[in-house]
This record gives C-alpha cells, sequence and structure tokens, in this order.
C-alpha cells in the first residue's frame, strides 16, 4: 500500500466510521464529504472514485491481518495454539473495527464495488491457506492425524471465524464476540485433535 496523504487518511477513516454504525448503510460521496466536513470535489481530489476509497480500506485490512498473523506464526509455540491464536484475531480485528467487519463480510459493498469482492475472498482464502499449513505442520511434528483432512478443517474453522464475525455484524455490534471466542475456538481445535 502507497503511503496516505493525511486527507486521504482521514476519508478512510470516515467511511470506516461510517460503516461502523448501526444498521444499513448506504454512503454516497455526498454524504462521505458531509461527515469530513469538506466537498464532494475535495473528495475527488484525493480519490479518483469512491471504490478507490474502499480498496484503501480492504488494504488496510489485508496489510494489518497478515502482519499480525506473521507475528503469531514466526512466534515459538504449537502450531494449534497458532491457529486459535489466528482465528481470535480474525474475530478481535473485526470487533475492534466494526466499520472494516462490514468490509470483510462484504456487506459494505454495492454494486459499483464489486469487484473487491474478489478481493477479500483472496484473502480469506489466504488466511485459510495459513491455517491449514499450520495444521499440516502440526501433524508433521506430532506424527497425528487430526480427526479432519487439514483443508477440511481449516475450511471449517476459518467458517467458523466468519460466521462470528456476521452475526456481530448482523446484530448491529451489540453482541460482543469476544467473551466466547477462546472457548468455542478451544472446543473446535481440541474435537480436530482426536489421536
Amino acid at each position: 500500500m502507497s503511503q496516505l496523504k493525511p486527507r486521504q487518511l482521514d476519508i478512510m477513516q470516515s467511511l470506516a466510521k461510517m460503516l461502523g454504525e448501526k444498521g444499513p448503510v448506504k454512503i454516497t460521496t455526498s454524504l462521505l464529504a458531509a461527515e469530513c466536513e469538506i466537498t464532494e470535489a475535495a473528495i475527488y481530489r484525493h480519490f479518483p472514485s469512491k471504490k478507490k476509497i474502499y480498496s484503501g480500506l480492504v488494504d488496510f485490512c489485508e496489510q494489518n491481518i497478515f502482519d499480525l498473523i506473521n507475528s503469531i506464526n514466526s512466534a515459538e509455540g504449537d502450531e494449534l495454539e497458532k491457529v486459535k491464536k489466528i482465528l481470535i484475531l480474525l474475530v478481535s480485528f473485526s470487533e475492534k473495527n466494526p466499520g472494516l467487519a462490514r468490509l470483510l463480510t462484504r456487506e459494505a459493498f454495492s454494486v459499483d464495488e464489486t469487484s473487491l469482492d474478489e478481493r477479500i475472498k483472496q484473502m480469506m482464502a489466504k488466511v485459510e491457506l495459513l491455517i491449514k499449513q499450520n495444521l499440516q505442520k502440526y501433524e508433521q511434528d506430532t506424527k497425528k492425524k487430526l480427526g479432519l483432512p487439514t483443508a477440511s478443517a481449516a475450511n471449517l474453522l476459518l467458517a467458523c471465524s466468519e460466521g462470528i464475525i456476521q452475526q456481530f455484524v448482523r446484530s448491529g455490534f451489540t453482541e460482543s464476540p469476544s467473551k466466547r471466542i477462546n472457548d468455542q475456538f478451544e472446543f473446535l481445535i481440541a474435537a480436530l485433535d482426536v489421536s
């Protein structure tokens, strides 16, 4: 992601804040300009389209999530624990950034931003691959077999994480998932580790 100018960052933060408000969201550049206390023309001086602002938010999500996952994966420790930390990270990131949770669930995109669906899909596929690699490494290191093939297990765990994020968005950001996720993911991972 290229270095953002302060005004570009302000615009992106305002968009994320608006996305994080309760209820369905239809954000126009006019509403965004009012939130930023600038004109629509000023927005277009910093971003050629609303889609580019959303794209910047997707870049922010990708960079931050993968930096944090890399930090988890580079630390010493058990691979199953790393998987749990990655899943908790996804949910916690969404809980701390409700507007970005709406982005990760693709609920925030209008017809004009649908091409960003593919970017979110690719990002989540990469997260699933990293989970799968940790599960494979666990099997190699311990000589144990999980209760499901690693690809199926990774898919199940990510689907659970995405479902929790979707519930959080659907609740209007009122149902905090952080109070339950540690136990939930611990249970799921323990259920996979059958041998």
